[in-house]
């Protein structure tokens, strides 16, 4: 029987007890007084021998309750004792049977070669981990001390020029046709805190030549500092907001003219640079001392190479979920401009020259140019802002470049200032946010919400861009007198008004459309001839980018 049931047979005998007990003292009320009198200490003497009786069950079921218990919590620890147990045996009889194999393995070696003294076993090989971060095949050592990472980049270009003619125009037939813009592959090693970088390019201008297959980087970094990175070799420096993005990453298939020029005075592609960046999330600041771009080191410059100093400061001063506003300061100065073996005293032994093509690199022709100019050091310097909201984007810059001119003596020879600037305006069209790069102070394309398949996927993202910039390389010139006479230059003055549309299937492909209206204002160099043009452009960009 259970102990609450016992217990509610107790308490039913009590009220029983009492019931009897109370209905004939109140039968007999009438009877004698000494008589009920004595009747009723009978009948309180019952009572108390039954009380008494009920404490005894009572007590008894506490008794048996605690027993119970005592003998539950004695199972329990046998059960674990037991689990215990067992376990024991399972490890004795595994550490059992690996003697017993090494002990038969040591006897049959001995048994065939009683002289011979056992090495101690080799360790076995540590399996190598292969992973796929932002899309790149690299392989780990166990110990993650060592990877080697390859990733690629492929942009190949299309598209013409829809020229009106210009008798006078200095390039009257630039070239329809396509172009492998950049064919890189990027290795990368790295061992505990350094990092090896070697990037061959075998794209450029123009498709196919042999002068356009390069080393784009291949570098040495220290990251043991954080957050800086110290980098020795030939890399791109940081400069300017626009040219800290990733050529995967721009809203057009080039940069704005004005970044590309101010950027190769002393920074640029495969510059031999040394220096440091440090990137928090508010803050970025970098600092490099740079030389020559690789391959300019050729015959005609035997005597000394040039020699400069590039440095960036962004700040990020508000940001949210939503918002990122970014500002940006670039400096360059070059105070020893490569020296040539040609040329006559103190005129054409160090030059610089500033140019570049439409923002299209299809033709190879520069339809603004300052050609050499003698130079005996040149600076660059400017700034911007970046405010992207989720999936739109509004980024601008201005750079001015001003050059000391190394001419004759008694020769007037004015300092040289250029100048451009551009704004842009990007918009997902699908939605998906503009990212932000802590590491390059700088904006990402999106990455892909519903990637594109034909079997029921989705539509991939969609981007929309559009941009103004200008140029201007002229400076103290004067119309219908020639440059000779002034001491400027006609480099020309060039706007460009850009529509663009990109579509990303996924976060590997991009495919381009942009269309362009350009005009260049140049006069000769007698200042007395127009030979710039406007027109329009028409192309389109493959890119494939892990």
């Amino acid at each position: 029987m259970g102990i609450n049931s016992r217990r509610r047979g107790l308490k039913r005998s009590a009220l029983i007890a009492v019931c009897a007990a109370v209905v004939p003292v109140a039968v007999q009320a009438q009877e004698a007084p000494d008589a009920r009198i004595d009747k009723i200490e009978r009948q309180i003497l019952n009572l108390q021998s039954e009380l008494q009786q009920l404490k005894g069950e009572l007590g008894e079921a506490r008794h048996q309750l605690r027993q119970s218990r005592s003998e539950a919590q004695r199972s329990k620890d046998e059960a674990l004792q037991a689990r215990q147990a067992a376990q024991q045996a399972q490890q004795n009889a595994a550490i059992a049977q690996s003697q017993a194999t090494q002990a038969a393995v040591k006897a049959t070696a001995v048994a065939a070669a009683p002289q011979a003294v056992l090495p101690a076993p080799a360790p076995a090989p540590s399996a190598a981990i292969v992973t796929m971060p932002n899309g790149r095949p690299t392989i780990t050592s166990s110990d993650g001390r060592a990877s080697f990472a390859i990733g690629m980049q492929v942009q190949f270009d299309m598209g013409g020029y829809f020229q009106s003619p210009y008798p006078s125009t200095q390039y009257p037939n630039l070239n329809n046709g396509v172009n492998l813009r950049r064919g890189r592959i990027y290795f990368v090693g790295k061992y505990d805190d350094f990092v090896l970088n070697f990037t061959p390019d075998f794209g450029g201008v123009p498709d196919g030549s042999t002068t356009s297959q390069y080393i784009f980087a291949a570098n040495l970094q220290y990251v043991g500092v954080k957050p800086v990175t110290f980098t020795l070799g030939y890399f791109t420096p940081w400069y300017t907001l626009y040219d800290s993005q990733s050529t995967n990453d721009f809203l057009f298939m080039e940069r704005p003219d004005i970044i590309d020029i101010s950027r190769n005075l002393a920074a640029g592609d495969a510059r031999a640079s040394v220096g440091a960046a440090a990137a928090w999330d508010q803050l970025f600041i970098s600092s490099y001392l740079t030389g020559a771009q690789y391959g300019a080191q050729k015959t005609t410059l035997q005597n000394g190479e040039q020699l400069g100093f590039v440095g960036r400061l962004a700040g990020r001063p508000y940001y949210d979920k939503d918002w990122n506003i970014v500002l940006n300061l670039s400096g360059e100065d070059v105070f020893h401009p490569n020296i040539n073996t040609s040329g006559t005293p103190f005129v054409s032994q160090e030059t610089l020259t500033f140019q570049d093509r439409p923002e299209l690199n299809i033709d190879e022709n520069n339809l603004i140019t300052t050609g050499a100019l003698s130079a005996s050091g040149a600076n660059s310097f400017g700034g911007g802002t970046g405010i992207s909201w989720r999936n739109f984007l509004v980024q601008g810059e201005y750079y001015q470049i001003n050059v000391d001119q190394l001419v004759a003596p008694n020769k007037f020879n004015p300092v040289l200032g250029f100048n451009g600037g551009y704004v842009e305006t990007g918009w997902v069209i699908t939605g998906e946010p503009i990212r932000y790069n802590v590491g390059a102070a700088a904006f990402q394309r999106p990455e892909v919400a519903n990637p594109f398949s034909i079997h029921g996927g989705g539509l991939g993202a969609w981007e929309l861009a559009a941009r103004y910039s200008v140029t201007n390389l002229t400076s103290n010139t004067i119309p219908g007198v020639a440059q000779s006479v002034t001491g400027g230059v006609n480099g020309g003055f060039q706007q460009i008004a850009a529509l663009g549309l990109s579509w990303y299937p996924n976060d590997w492909i991009r495919l381009y459309l942009q269309g362009q209206y350009v005009n260049v204002d140049r006069l000769n160099a007698a200042g007395t001839s127009q030979i710039g043009q406007h027109f329009f452009t028409l192309a389109g960009r493959f890119q494939v980018a892990f």
